[in-house]
This record gives C-alpha cells, structure tokens and sequence, in this order.
C-alpha cells in the first residue's frame, strides 16, 4: 500500500503522540527507530490462513505451519517494501511515525512528503525496488532446484500448491512480482500515484497532479469494486474501499497543506502588552493562572516561561524567586509572515507548545498549538464545499426575496 501520511491536524502538535491508526495497532518490535505495528484486523488473514491450510481439503499439522510460515514471510516482504519507503525518508531528513500491518498490506506513515518531485521520487522507488531486489534473489535458487529436478523454468509454476521448499520459494517469487505490479498502478493511494504526481508536478503543479492521481485511485477502486461484485470475489470490494478511503486522505491532506501553506502565523498569534519582563517576580508572572509566556527585555525576547516548570516550581514556593530564575533562554521564535505549515513542521520537530511571534525582530504575539483548532475552522470554512453551500443559500434566499 505504500506511503501515507496522517492528515494535518490538531493531534499533530507537538507530543501528539502517534497516528490514530498507531493508537488502534499494536507494537511487534522497532528497526532503525522506526515502530513496527499489526492493526487488529490482521486477525482476518490469520482466520483465513488457517481456514486454507488448516481445515479445508485435507489438512495436515504441516500444511498448516506451511501456510503460517508463508504468510509471515509474504508479510516479512511488505515489511521490507515498506522499510525501503522509510529508510529513504530517514535520509531526507524525514521522521517516520511507524510502519503498520494491514489484511492487505502494509503503510508507512510518514510526517510529511517532501515538496521537491526528485526526492518523493526516491523514497517511492526505494519501496518497489526491495521486492524487485528478492524476487531476484530468488530466481538463482529456482533455477538450480529446476535443474536438479529436470524441470525447465515453466514447469515451476504447476508445483504452486506443493507444501514444499519449491512452492514456498515460488509463492515468494510471484507474491513480490505482484507487489511491485500492484503498487506501480499510477493511482493513489499506490507508489505509481506518487510517481505519477513528481511527473506532472514539474507540468501543472503539485496541487493539480495530486487531484490527477486521487482521481485515477477512485477509477481504479470503481473497477475493482465492479470485478469483484461480478465474479463474486469479496476481498476486491474491500480493498476498494481502501484505496478510496486513502485516495480521499491524501487529497485532503494535500489541499490542507497547500492551504496552510498560504496562512501567515501572524493571522492566528495572540497579541499581547509586550510578554512579561525576566526581572519580575514569580508571584506577578503567575496572575491570570499558570502558563506558557514568552520573557522580553525591551521588546527583544529573551526566553520563554514554561507553564510546566512554573507548576514544577510552585510546591518549593515563589518567594522571592523571579522569571529570570525559571525561564529557558533555548528558544526559537517565528516571523508574523511566515506560514502556519512551516511553524507547524518547526513546533513539531522541537517538541514545544508555543513559540513567540516577532515582526522584524521585535514581539508581537504568542502562537500556542492550541491555535491550530482555530486554523483548521478557518480552513474548513473556506473549504469548496462550504463556499458551494453558502453560494446555494444566497441563490435560494434572493429568490425567495424576489418573489416576496
């Protein structure tokens, strides 16, 4: 399945935690940092292992562990695909959230792409080039074993369904060919639809590719969604149903980022006097309650006043202590013209919950995540679809005047 990446939102902010599709899965170890995940609906591939190998026809102890030691091995390769995709972001200097297990496949979920169409190049191709890497592993060792048995090449296919060395190595070959056939397809949510998009992001723009390729991925899960209704295969439907749902995501987040992308901080910061002065006692910083604030000498800023360690200090009293005492002077601050996506990305990789807001080196204001909830009601209220809405209910409402 690819690359995916959560859709900006609040639960993004610093100490956000993991995705919520991390929240619903469970942790089976981590590689090069990166967690490893199994969503709970796993469970149905091992229901269905176990149907085929261990119930149906005639089953044996051994066809069963076959059939067990071949899923975790198809799965070991999706694993790899997606280490492929997450190693490669790493080297972008992109942080990967986790890799997690889905019935059909696998997802890295990523902080972000990067806007350059070369390098989401890269990190896609690294992806499909692992399982073009093992299938060509592979091919060595079928040779050799349809030498000894006096087979030619062709003759391997028929041996699919031996519980053998020959069949588990054969599934291996077809399942990675497979992978990088189905994840080639140019649509979204697929690598083909990311490749697709760094093509024409260079012609029409970043934005207009994407709604390209999410169009190609609801075509795609329409045709899938009609083969398996015809010949009565459930598992198509289903994984249609994905591909839209992903498709969908990666839309909304791309229009979200363009969007936030366009937001200056300054719009959301809250202005106030001038923060509070590092030379002030304790007891007057905490008026108004305990809380972030941003420490200024005049009108420069000289560290920030962490509602965290002010609360810290309280159960040793703030008798003559002052905001010099407490303030942490390793700080950043953000432009009022730079944009909401980029302190976004910043307060994320800092792991801070408000940054101060200075116009030309002077304060202004303070930007706290908390202010996100206010960008993204601004943003759904700009959305298309509300504009549409609003559009329609003034048409309806000046004819209603009209008639009146």
């Amino acid at each position: 399945m690819g690359l995916q990446r959560p859709i900006p939102g609040p639960d993004l902010g610093p100490n956000g935690g993991a995705t919520k599709s991390a929240m619903q899965s469970f942790s089976i170890g981590r590689v090069r940092g990166i967690d490893l995940r199994v969503h709970p609906t796993f469970a149905i591939v091992l229901i269905w292992v176990v149907y085929e190998f261990g119930i149906s026809g005639n089953p044996t102890f051994g066809s069963l562990l076959y059939g067990l030691v071949l899923m975790a091995l198809i799965f070991g390769c999706v694993v790899l695909h997606e280490l492929g995709h997450s190693l490669m972001a790493q080297v972008y200097g992109i942080r990967v959230r986790n890799i997690t297990l889905f019935p059909f496949g696998g997802a890295a979920f990523i902080e972000q792409m990067p806007m350059k169409p070369r390098s989401e190049l890269m990190i896609t191709i690294a992806g499909p080039a692992v399982n073009v890497a093992i299938a060509a592993a592979l091919l060595p060792p079928l040779f050799l074993y349809s030498i000894v048995k006096g087979y030619s090449f062709g003759d391997l296919v028929s041996y699919l369904d031996d519980v053998a060395l020959s069949g588990l190595l054969i599934y291996l070959l077809f399942a990675n060919i497979m992978i990088v056939i189905f994840n080639l397809l140019p649509a979204f949510p697929m690598d083909g639809g990311r490749l697709l998009r760094a093509g024409l992001s260079h012609l029409i723009g970043r934005d207009r590719a994407t709604a390209i390729a999410v169009g190609l991925g609801f075509g795609f899960a329409l045709v899938m969604a009609t083969l398996g209704a015809w010949y009565g295969q459930i598992t198509l439907p289903l994984v249609a149903i994905f591909i839209l749902v992903a498709a969908y995501g990666e839309g909304k987040a791309v229009r979200l980022e363009s969007a936030m992308r366009r937001l200056r901080v300054g719009q959301f910061a809250l202005w106030d006097s001038g923060g509070i002065s590092s030379n002030v006692s304790l007891a007057t910083a905490l008026r108004g309650g305990p809380r972030d604030l941003v420490v200024t000498d005049d009108g420069q800023v000289v560290g920030m006043l962490w509602r965290q360690d002010v609360l810290t200090a309280l159960n040793g009293g703030v008798s003559g202590r002052t905001v010099s005492d407490l303030m942490d002077p390793e700080f950043f601050a953000v432009d009022i013209d730079d944009s909401v996506y980029d302190v976004q990305r910043e307060m994320q990789a800092t792991n801070v919950w408000a940054v101060p807001v200075t116009d030309n080196g002077h304060y202004r204001g303070i930007f706290t995540v908390d202010r996100f909830v206010h960008v993204y009601r601004y943003l759904n209220s700009q959305s298309p679809e509300r504009r549409r809405v609003a559009s329609l209910r003034q048409q309806v409402g000046n004819a209603f005047r009209g008639v009146r």
